[in-house]
């Protein structure tokens, strides 16, 4: 069985960009993935998974999207998606990033440049390269 999903990477839970932005285009979008063939939407960020949980909750998302942690951040390692946010108090975390997977290939691979950055990871740019 052929299974799509969209996938994407945040800095950590609770963190501004990744609470108030990445998170959120996803949720508000999930209508739209599942109307375009979309299996699950995971979020996948450097934090244990009690961490994910309570984000999730608190975000309300948890029946829309699926949370997973990369405790040790070796996931987004192997993926050359480490960056060093010590200055910013967050130590070793990923780069925000989105996916687009079908059938266990990478469709659509969209890295933000810097850390601030809200540009191609969200929810509207992966609907239109699906």
């Amino acid at each position: 069985m052929e299974r799509k999903s969209s996938s994407s990477g945040c800095q950590g839970a609770y963190t501004g960009v990744c609470s108030q932005s990445h998170v959120p285009s996803y949720k508000n979008n999930i209508d739209k993935l599942k109307a375009k063939g979309i299996d699950s939407v995971i979020c996948v960020a450097v934090n244990d998974p009690y961490v994910l949980n309570g984000w999730a909750e608190k975000l309300q998302a948890k029946d829309a999207i699926e949370f997973y942690g990369d405790l040790d951040g070796s996931f987004h390692k192997s993926l050359d998606l480490e960056i060093d946010l010590s200055a910013a108090l967050l130590g070793r975390r990923s780069h925000r990033w989105s996916a687009f997977v079908d059938d266990g290939k990478i469709k659509a691979f969209n890295v933000e440049k810097a850390p601030s950055d809200f540009k191609v990871s969200g929810a509207e740019v992966i609907l239109d390269q699906i």
